[in-house]
């Protein structure tokens, strides 16, 4: 198979930096979310990238983010992975972004990082876990970390990890196969019924991997959604939810983003798609560690054909350079052309759809 000319911005791909593969050694974690720990450098990147038609990853840190190591050395952990990002993307400009990766059990060293990631490393954006010590991410204890989120209209990619200890099915099955789908369909209803969308509007929702089970129960959430004010209380929702109306839910699913990593099949994509346009899916490989779903070199995602080739090129670039206006001025593209001058991320936003 001949290599492709890299065009792809592939948003959900993952680093290993050395201080955190080596937290993980120290903690004697070899199979996050029952995959053994790959092999990653910047080289290798590169080589999946070229060969797969990549132009760009946006790079983050992968189930269990930080929150595994010793309490008092998660936000180091968090500060290292960060600045490590950064100094890839520094000597790569043009090949690699990077999202921050935030020590979630401690909100108030989160957002300190979270301001310091975006505001002076310049990091695209922060990655949060779907859940870390039982919460999720519609709880109100994480309402700090929103308001500075949306204060930046920050773009959010929201990475499914592992329930904790006592939370898991006794069934013999990885985490990945479908506690990773299950736990980011929790994180979303978290967010839906804690009315997080409303009051956060300016945050750019991101979840991973066609937003889990999400696409098949839409209707069941929308109905949810629908009588909230009237019963919730009855229903023991979350304060929250007693401001959502009868669209509150598919107009929030719909105005977030998707990507195709592990659901780049022609069910899944077919559910995803009457959920949320294709303006609304980037593409995502989730490498390195679905590198074994990928041939050698060639078509990454061949299911992706189903789409027309003006939809196709949004899910594969022009959502991204829309959404990353600072990515689109390193690369020079025609996308950073658009942005209008003291323009914000949020602003941005029509322009993908």
């Amino acid at each position: 198979m001949r290599d492709l000319a890299p065009h792809r911005i592939d948003v959900h791909a993952h680093h290993i930096a050395p201080a955190y593969r080596q937290a993980l050694a120290d903690a004697e974690l070899w199979m996050p979310g029952g995959i053994p720990l790959p092999e990653w450098s910047p080289e290798l990147a590169l080589a999946f990238m070229d060969a797969h038609g990549i132009a760009v990853q946006l790079l983050s840190v992968s189930d269990p983010g930080v929150d595994f190591a010793p309490s008092a050395g998660r936000a180091a952990l968090a500060g290292e992975c960060n600045d490590y990002a950064a100094s890839v993307r520094e000597a790569h400009p043009t090949r690699f972004g990077a999202l921050a990766v935030l020590a979630l059990s401690d909100v108030g060293a989160a957002v300190t990082e979270a301001v310091r990631s975006l505001d002076e490393l310049q990091l695209d954006g922060v990655g949060l876990l779907s859940s870390c010590e039982g919460a999720y991410p519609g709880d109100p204890r994480f309402e700090p970390l929103l308001a500075e989120l949306d204060a930046r209209a920050s773009w959010v990619f929201v990475h499914p990890t592992t329930p904790g200890e006592g939370r898991m099915p006794s069934y013999a099955t990885p985490s990945f196969v479908s506690e990773f789908p299950f736990d980011t369909t929790r994180a979303i209803i978290s967010l839906a019924f804690n009315g997080c969308f409303e009051r956060f509007p300016r945050i750019r929702w991101h979840f991973a991997h066609g937003g889990g089970t999400v696409p098949m129960l839409w209707t069941r959430l929308r109905a949810l959604g629908a009588s909230a004010a009237e019963f919730g209380a009855a229903l023991g929702l979350p304060d929250g939810s007693g401001a959502l109306g009868p669209e509150s839910v598919p107009d929030a699913l719909a105005r977030s983003f998707y990507d195709t990593a592990l659901v780049a099949d022609e069910p899944a994509l077919a559910a995803l798609s009457a959920m949320a346009s294709p303006a609304q899916i980037v593409f995502g490989s989730d490498w390195p560690f679905a590198a074994r779903l990928y041939p050698e070199r060639g078509e990454p995602q061949p299911a992706l054909a189903r789409f027309g080739d003006e939809e196709r090129a949004a899910i594969e670039r022009d959502t991204a350079l829309a959404q990353f206006p600072a990515l689109a001025a390193r690369l020079g593209s025609p996308s950073a052309a658009g942005v209008l001058p003291g323009a914000e991320p949020a602003d941005l936003q029509s322009t993908g759809r």
